[in-house]
């Protein structure tokens, strides 16, 4: 490897980083942003629920797990749109294929990126983990706020009773 191969190197990283870093940074605000509100939204609507049946927790908890689904595949079409907008991948298909493949880490589809620009499958990855991650962080808190609400009608309804 000669100093030609070095600058080259260094200069397809540098060009890489600014793109995925860019991308993923806007992904992550977004889906913060959204996953917060969602769970704001859950916590406000369980308050004002007065003893409320299994369902209707389970309903609430679904809603707010397919609104976060879909934020997610929002996700995958900012990456498809990045990817084919600068023209890494012409075929918007295959750029969806290809982000949902590396966003969701499944790695199932093989890199079609070209030559210099692979390590962007990184960033897109990295922004499926992190944003899996808070939409996990947030599902988990949601049951916490359910089992509280659970726990809080069962022991209204046994003060009730007493009488």
């Amino acid at each position: 490897m000669n100093a030609s191969d070095i600058n080259l190197f260094a200069e397809q990283i540098i060009r890489d980083a600014a793109f995925g870093l860019s991308f993923l940074a806007m992904i992550l605000v977004i889906n913060s942003v959204v996953f917060i509100r969602i769970f704001l939204w859950f916590i406000s609507a369980l308050k004002k629920l007065v003893n409320p049946t299994s369902s209707t927790l389970i309903f609430h908890f679904v809603s707010a797990v397919l609104i976060m689904s879909l934020i997610q595949l929002g996700s995958i079409l900012i990456w498809t749109v990045a990817l084919y907008s600068t023209g890494l991948i012409a075929d918007i298909r295959l750029a969806l294929l290809f982000s949902g493949s590396c966003y969701t880490t499944l790695g199932m589809f093989s890199d079609i990126l070209p030559k210099g620009w692979q390590s962007v499958a990184f960033y897109i990855s990295f922004s499926g983990l992190f944003s899996f991650a808070i939409a996990t962080s947030s599902m988990i808190s949601m049951l916490g706020v359910i089992t509280k609400k659970v726990l809080s009608t069962r022991t209204s309804k046994t003060l009730n009773q007493k009488k």
